[in-house]
């Protein structure tokens, strides 16, 4: 494996992903290998089977045929927004006489502010800018080379529960690991999808996994809120398996057929394959109901971290759709987007023949992994 190689780990709510790429051209990437495996994940913040983590991860890094030596002996870890949060400060510095502003006045700007962030409980995993002001003046998503006199920002500061990172250091180091840096899968995810300057303004971005959902505010370079609840789009499949008495592997089917879109008679049908090779009819009309009625309250939630965020109506807020919960169910989208009231884009790697919403978390921490080897 070429030195400029990462290895990444994305830990979703009921799949564990591992990745090993390099930078490539134009801004692409060389995908090594990747590997993806199932397990009980987590809920409510907490792992629902915390002592498989190890043996799982051990056979992803089997299927990427994955050595850890001295060369290659750090794992980039995503953490997911369900053991994360973000709270903004302001911070400033007197640069003495009116001068360009260099990369090191933001580097002791954010090292002061990290010094006064941290807290017993949790462990800062970045600071980042939301924007600078020049001169109590204009803002600034990247001040450096600009000429001031002082420098203020409002800044974001995301945390990480230390159950989280004592548990994956813990992990890591039993397989041999040296070095572990954590990545907010969030803030990847907003820097990645969104581009430079659509981020002048805020954003908001969804991500709906299997068993749960965050919902992050995007603006300059960092996460203005962040929130996250449990339920995804594992609890559509649920849904289905109870409204029509028939397993989970069958009501994850009968899902990928559903169309939204369709107006359905009353003898109109989805025909599912069961488990055992017989054709069953779901009526068309009722499982579109059971569909729509768990993303009614899936949005539902949605606006309420809409109104946490602000009690004021933000008007023009652009909103990206990520993750498989939602954009996997044909016309899951647009139902979303009549249900907020507000246009719905999907957020996708901006990266030929990936540019899926199922796979914007996994290329995200990609992406930041690299800027950071």
């Amino acid at each position: 494996m070429a030195k400029d190689y990462v290895l990444v780990l994305d830990i979703g709510s009921s799949r564990l992903r591992a990745m090993t790429a390099s930078k490539g051209l134009n801004n692409t990437f060389i995908v090594k290998g990747n590997a993806e495996a199932e397990y009980d994940g987590y809920y409510e913040g907490r792992f629902l089977n915390p002592d498989a983590l190890c043996d799982i991860i051990k056979s992803l890094l089997g299927e990427l045929d994955f050595e850890v030596s001295r060369k290659h002996n750090k794992i980039f870890i995503g953490v997911p927004a369900e053991f994360s949060s973000v709270t903004c400060t302001t911070a400033s510095v007197n640069l003495g006489e009116r001068r360009k502003v260099k990369q090191s006045d933001i580097d002791n700007l954010f090292y002061s502010t990290g010094e006064k962030a941290k807290l017993e409980n949790v462990e800062v995993v970045s600071i980042d800018a939301i924007t600078f002001r020049i001169d109590e003046g204009h803002s600034s998503i990247n001040p450096v080379g600009e000429y001031a006199n002082s420098l203020s920002a409002e800044l974001s500061i995301i945390y990480c529960v230390k159950e989280f990172i004592e548990l994956f250091n813990k992990i890591v180091a039993s397989l041999g690991f040296e070095s572990v840096e954590y990545i907010s899968e969030p803030l990847s995810e907003g820097l990645f999808v969104i581009n430079d300057e659509g981020r002048e303004d805020l954003n908001m971005l969804i991500n709906v996994g299997d068993l749960t959902t965050n919902i992050s505010f995007v603006k300059g370079n960092a996460l203005a809120s962040l929130a996250s609840f449990s339920i995804g789009g594992g609890h559509i499949t649920n849904d289905l398996s109870e409204a029509f008495d028939i397993t989970l592997t069958e009501a994850d089917r009968l899902k990928r057929q559903i169309v939204l879109s369709l107006r359905g008679k009353n003898n109109d049908f989805y025909e599912l394959t069961s488990d055992f090779g017989k054709i069953i009819k779901i009526p068309l009309i009722t499982a579109n109901e059971v569909v729509a009625a768990r993303i009614e309250i899936l949005s539902s939630a949605v606006n309420q971290c809409i109104q946490l965020f602000s009690t004021a109506y933000i008007p023009y807020l652009p909103v990206y759709l990520t993750g498989a919960g939602v954009s996997a169910v044909k016309g899951g989208r647009d139902y979303m987007a009549k249900c907020l009231g507000r246009n719905i884009k999907y957020g996708v790697p901006p990266l030929p023949g990936k540019d899926k919403p199922q796979n914007a978390s996994m290329y995200s921490l990609v992406n930041t992994a690299l800027d950071k080897a």
